[in-house]
Parts: C-alpha cells; sequence; structure tokens
C-alpha cells in the first residue's frame, strides 16, 4: 500500500470546553499514529458561526487535521468521530497534488496598448450583433410595419352622419 496525504475537518459542539478539544484532538492523534500514520498540520479554527444549524447549534469549535497515512487509518478516524457525541460534523478528504505546468504567457506584439483589444477591427458603428447568424431580411418586415402604419377607419357616431 502507499502512503496517501489527507485532511480531516471536524465541528464539535459550541459548549465544549479547551480541555475537551485538547482530549478529542490527542484521541485523533492517536488513532493515526496507531495506524502507521505521521501528523503533518494541526490548525484549530476556534469558535465559529456555521452557514445553517446543525442539530440545533448555530456555532461550533472548528479544527484541522493534515496527515500522511495509508487508506485504513481513514476507517479509523471516522468511526471515532462516529462514536464521538461531541462531533457534529466531520469530513475528510485526500489530497492530490499534481505536477502541473502552465505555458508561459504570451507575449503582447510591440506598440500594442493595454486597452488596444479591438485595434485591427474595423468600427461597428456602436451597434454590433451577438451572433455570427445573417440578420433578417428588411423585405419581411415592411408588411407588418405598413399594417401597424395604415389608419383605422372612423366609425359613424349613432343616429347621425359622418362629419
Amino acid at each position: 500500500m502507499s502512503v496517501i496525504t489527507y485532511e480531516t475537518v471536524f465541528i464539535a459542539e459550541p459548549e465544549i470546553s479547551n480541555d475537551q478539544v485538547d482530549q478529542l484532538i490527542n484521541k485523533i492523534k492517536q488513532a493515526i499514529t496507531a495506524n502507521q500514520g505521521t501528523l503533518t498540520g494541526e490548525d484549530r479554527w476556534g469558535r465559529r458561526r456555521m452557514a445553517y444549524a446543525i442539530h440545533g447549534h448555530k456555532e461550533g469549535y472548528y479544527a484541522v487535521l493534515n496527515f500522511t497515512a495509508e487508506a485504513p487509518v481513514v476507517n479509523a478516524i471516522e468511526h471515532l468521530y462516529n462514536v464521538t457525541d461531541s462531533v457534529i460534523r466531520h469530513l475528510t478528504t485526500r489530497i492530490i497534488k499534481k505536477n502541473k505546468t502552465f505555458r508561459p504567457r504570451r507575449e503582447k506584439p510591440a506598440g500594442q496598448a493595454e486597452g488596444a483589444r479591438y485595434a485591427g477591427r474595423p468600427s461597428s458603428g456602436g451597434y454590433r450583433p451577438r451572433s455570427d447568424a445573417p440578420a433578417k431580411p428588411a423585405a419581411a418586415a415592411q408588411p407588418a410595419a405598413a399594417e401597424e402604419a395604415a389608419p383605422a377607419p372612423a366609425a359613424a357616431p349613432e343616429g347621425g352622419t359622418p362629419s
């Protein structure tokens, strides 16, 4: 089996004391070292407001642990979280390191200003259609305009002649 890098985050009840937090983190550390894992980082965020209430709690004590270990250690930590009543939520994720290399940025030609994005293009007079589709023919639009422009016949008043 290979050694994998993990990060585990848990939220404990906000009423928990600092001594109880220390005991909980020590239990997690012991579970990691008992399964031949090594702790690489620990970060205590402290008591923070949650985005939504969980089990009636609007706040929680956050802590993050980074470690390297083999895959079975995650099951041991998850079991520890599930049997501990003071843990409200927990999440353990695998950290995948990618050795991505990016192309260097393309250099701009000399003499081109920062805002001269459309320097070589002709001016369109302010309006420019969003798509490359051809515009509708103007002949199809004329009959509709002619119908709207024609005046409606006047109605004759009752009992009289139209003036």
